[in-house]
């Protein structure tokens, strides 16, 4: 316990020393035409899209699997009613 108040003592001082530089930020203190700024801003709108084109991505990726194995199964069907025909045309012929 007292390693743990240690250290959070010890980044409280270092917070409230620093304060002016522990909350600055890129839009706070730069010029609106500064291309720091045009970095920063394109960086937090990658940041907020990138869990939707994650997620995005897996439910493409569900789709076109479920889609595939839709359509294999219908060809399965469609080959297994051919075979079953032909089976019964053999069976009507030999009769």
């Amino acid at each position: 316990m007292p390693g743990k108040f240690y250290s959070i003592s010890i980044t409280a001082a270092a917070l409230l020393v620093q304060a002016a530089q522990v909350w600055a930020c890129a839009v706070c203190l730069g010029d609106a035409s500064d291309s720091a700024i045009d970095g920063y801003n394109a960086s937090v709108l990658f940041l907020m899209s990138t869990p939707y084109l994650v997620v995005g991505s897996i439910v493409a990726g569900l789709i076109f699997t479920y889609r595939r194995a839709r359509k294999r199964h219908e060809e399965m069907d469609a080959e297994m009613i051919g075979q079953l025909e032909w089976n019964l045309r053999r069976r009507a012929v030999d009769e």
